[in-house]
């Protein structure tokens, strides 16, 4: 009893001191591990108001219905000009799953006499940060905002604050202007935006400038800014940072700085970047500077004022870069200029974005082997790196790179080969992916150094490299003839093979002779006898009534024999096979791959439709296309049709400087299209109706961009799960492709994940997952007028559907239990549990345990409060009448 009238009497003292103190504040976040994350409230509290003095603990709500008392760090308050005074209260919270989780603190009150929140000092200050846990993104620590939220502006003058956000992890950020926040992360009703002279209030979505051009009237203003954190193209945190700034009348300047271009830096290198600020008025300046590189662990940045005097301020901006600090996002310098004029101190800020960009790696000759050439790189001096993309192009490619370019350009002649993980795997061996490389062909190289989140360093010088050509060397290998009964014509080429005797140390003496092999063996270990015997001079062949209908590729090669010795006179020989088409069918196509094994280089394709005769043999008749890539892919065909196709190559080696071209035409392959291509991935949000009770789903669907995703979609289908865990069940199916939400009734906790279906059946890959446990903020009024009017007569909560029980137990100043109810709506008429009469007017204290289902568990939450019962100025407690 004595712990309740103490409690009791706390809570009435907090309330006659709940007001003029909240100014401005955000909440931010760190990774510990696992689940558990590190918070800090930071608030700016008007510095005369006894309320925040006896604010050692907030009620942080974490946004899986749990709450906690947040405690105040005294040994980080900070007492600061204009009666402002941060603190910091700071703990730590471990969540039960992945989820998107929104975290609010709410404190009463805002101090007075904010101009654009009417009854500003009645109004609940109010905080809020989004924080998303996702495996699929790792794990992630929430932008720090280097400057305070408070600053000063003077009427008619252009103003602009900049939070100067850091993300330690090198994601991106976007910035928007939003709406100042009450409890439980409402917005504001009644909140508006102030006039300005020239252009509405904007925050730039890049720069993160809040700019107001320019305040009309003096007096104290609140704004809200949002910070998005984004990762992989999904927004991974939101901040709703509150901001105070007071506008004064007179008729002093903010300083100027100078236009900043932005600028770039190879890791290592230093930054030397001399400036100067100046003020109008000839007031003295004080320049500081916050930012990423001022953040980072090793080699931080520094700011060297040099000369100054009334009206100026030279600065030095240094900064050493270290191979660490290279990432994709640039890094941002906020310059903060304050005048120190008699009147009032006014601001300005300007932005210097710094990108730092890896070296290149030291690449080595390249070496030409047997079929592959083999590069060597020294691995990379930043130990973040994640791995190297390898580049190949044929011929010398020089590259036109502008400044802060990384990579190799889109529109080279290079292509990529090959991606490495990891940043000691620097070797690396080209077989054209097991095809084999053309000898002849120069071959060049370059590497670049890549890492996880997107940046690049510069490409390496390049390399370059040619394989020797085979004795003798193969140029044909042409399906003549496409039947039961078919042909392949064969050739190769011969000067090589005289060149090499001409300079060989032993030529050899006896009678010289090329002997041909073939096999069907795709490992090219089983050649068995040869096909034929030619003498020097001869160097084609017609390989005869053999099956190039249904057998295929035939590989062939040629070797140079000494007849006399009954021996092969150079192992170097070449392998060559014939051209066949490898079909995958799709939906309304069939995408051609065109396989192969040569010596030389094919640079185009012709790909031809194959008309079958009454021999059921397919002649070339309809020329559908024409390429030099690898694939192809004929499109808006029909279903169940099936498709035939032959190809013509064109194609070159260069062989001593002389370039010999050719021509092969492929084998026949055929087969039949069918609908195998699953929908597009739809990408799902979601949210609770909480007074609804029900989840409203919506998706969108990428037909606009890939007009292909929308052919035959035929429904959409919804799964669930209560907690999170798999297996997600099917709970229903939206039967339209043009219908783009569902509403799942009854339900408030639980995960998401939709599927598109077409009219085949292919169902889509899985959506991104949404997990909702929003609308567990159980509140319960503090005051109510059992009176008879019928308005506001019974004590109602405000239960959003997920507490199923809870223990309500309202205690009077005396200590005595007055009601006591189970039921989440509580419904309390005002009659004392005994005597049944209505109790007087008064203060009430109440204690409650409130049973939830969340998404996690079922969980108890102990709440307490006062309640004011209130029957009108003189009057009695109201006597119903009698029944």
């Amino acid at each position: 009893m004595k712990r309740i009238l103490n409690l009791l009497v706390f809570l009435l003292i907090c309330a006659a001191v709940n007001a003029t103190h909240n100014r401005a504040g955000q909440i931010t976040y760190r990774h510990i591990s696992g689940y558990t994350y590190e918070f800090t409230i930071t608030i700016f509290y008007y510095t005369p108001s006894v309320a925040w003095r006896q604010r050692s603990h907030l009620t942080i709500a974490w946004g899986d219905n749990f709450e906690s008392q947040i405690p105040r760090i005294d040994s980080l308050t900070e007492t600061l000009p204009d009666n402002y005074t941060k603190c910091i209260f700071r703990m730590q919270h471990e969540y039960g799953s992945p989820g998107a989780y929104k975290i609010t603190m709410s404190d009463p009150n805002r101090n007075d006499g904010v101009i654009n929140i009417p009854n500003s000092v009645g109004v609940v200050f109010g905080l809020m940060t989004t924080l998303r846990i996702d495996p699929n993104f790792g794990n992630n620590t929430a932008p720090e905002l280097l400057n305070y939220p408070i600053d000063k502006a003077a009427v008619g003058r252009r103003f602009v604050h900049n939070p100067s956000a850091y993300d330690l992890d090198g994601d991106s950020l976007s910035y928007e202007l939003t709406i100042c926040l009450r409890e439980r992360g409402i917005e504001i009703e009644t909140y508006t935006f102030p006039e300005s002279t020239n252009i509405p209030i904007y925050v730039d979505e890049l720069t993160g400038d809040f700019v107001w051009d320019a305040p009309v009237n003096k007096g104290f203003y609140n704004f809200a800014m949002k910070i998005h954190e984004w990762r992989y193209g999904r927004i991974i945190t939101s901040i709703t940072r509150d901001m105070q700034v007071e506008v004064v009348d007179t008729d002093n300047m903010p300083p100027d700085f100078p236009v900043f271009r932005d600028t770039c830096v190879i890791a290592g290198e230093e930054i030397i970047f001399p400036f100067t600020v100046t003020d109008p008025d000839n007031d003295l300046i004080e320049l500081t500077a916050t930012g990423g590189p001022f953040e980072v662990t090793y080699s931080k940045a520094n700011l060297e004022i040099g000369d100054k005097g009334p009206g100026y301020t030279n600065a030095t901006l240094r900064w050493k870069t270290d191979n660490s600090h290279v990432r994709r996002q640039p890094y941002t310098v906020v310059f903060k200029a304050e005048d120190q004029n008699t009147d009032v101190k006014l601001v300005a800020f300007a932005s210097y974005n710094i990108t730092v960009i890896a070296p290149e790696v030291e690449i080595f000759p390249a070496v030409a082997e047997k079929n592959e050439i083999a590069l060597q790189w020294t691995p990379s001096v930043c130990d973040h790196a994640a791995g190297y993309e390898i580049y190949r192009s044929i011929g010398k490619q020089e590259l036109d790179l502008k400044a802060c370019d990384t990579g190799i350009p889109a529109g080279t002649a290079y292509e990529r080969v090959a991606t490495l993980n990891g940043i000691e795997t620097s070797f690396y061996r080209d077989n054209n992916n097991d095809r084999g490389l053309s000898p002849g062909i120069e071959y060049c190289y370059r590497v670049v150094t890549i890492f996880s989140d997107g940046a690049k360093s510069l490409p390496s010088d390049q390399t370059c490299a040619s394989l020797l050509p085979g004795i003798p060397p193969m140029i044909r290998a042409h399906v003549e003839k496409v039947d039961a009964s078919g042909e392949i014509h064969v050739a190769w080429l011969e000067k090589p093979v005289k060149d090499m005797l001409v300079h060989h140390p032993n030529p050899p003496q006896g009678t010289l002779a090329y002997k041909l092999f073939h096999t069907m063996d795709s490992n090219t270990e089983n050649w068995g006898a040869p096909l034929a015997t030619k003498a020097l001079g001869d160097t084609t062949f017609i390989h005869a009534s053999i099956d190039t209908k249904t057998q295929y590729p035939y590989f062939y090669k040629v070797e140079l024999w000494d007849q006399d010795a009954n021996a092969i006179v150079d192992e170097d020989f070449e392998i060559a096979s014939t051209l066949y088409p490898i079909l995958e069918p799709s939906d309304k196509a069939v995408i051609i791959n065109f396989g192969r094994a040569t010596p030389w280089v094919n640079v185009e394709y012709d790909i031809y439709r194959c008309l079958k005769t009454g021999s059921d043999i397919c002649i070339a008749t309809e020329f559908i296309g024409r390429t030099n890539r690898e694939t192809y892919t004929d499109m808006g065909l029909i279903n169940g049709q099936e498709y035939c196709y032959r190809i013509e190559s064109k194609g070159y080696r260069i062989i001593d400087g002389i370039e010999y071209k050719n021509t092969n035409w492929s084998h026949v392959a055929c087969v039949t299209p069918f609908d195998n291509v699953p929908p597009c991935v739809p990408d799902l949000s979601a949210e609770s109706i909480c007074d609804e009770n029900r989840n409203l789903l919506q998706w969108s669907y990428p037909a606009l961009l890939d007009p292909s995703c929308w052919d035959d979609v035929e429904k959409y289908r919804i799964y669930y799960s209560p907690d999170a865990r798999p297996p997600y069940t099917l709970v229903d199916s939206v039967m339209s492709r043009d219908i783009f939400e569902y509403s799942h009734h009854g339900f408030l906790v639980g995960c998401y994940y939709i599927t598109a279906v077409d009219a085949a059946g292919n169902q889509s890959p899985e959506s991104n997952i949404i997990c909702l446990d929003e609308c567990g903020e159980y509140d319960l009024p503090n005051v109510f007028t059992p009176n008879g009017d019928n308005i506001n007569d019974v004590f109602k909560s405000y239960n959003p559907g997920g507490v199923k029980r809870v223990d309500m137990k309202i205690y009077n100043r005396h200590g005595k239990l007055v009601f006591r109810t189970e039921n989440p709506d509580i419904n309390w008429d005002g009659r004392d549990i005994d005597s049944k009469r209505f109790v007087a007017t008064g203060v009430y204290y109440y204690l409650c345990d409130v049973y939830e289902e969340r998404l996690t568990k079922s969980e108890i939450i102990s709440r307490a409060g006062i309640i004011h019962v209130y029957y009108g100025e003189g009057a009695q407690p109201y006597v119903a009448p009698e029944n």
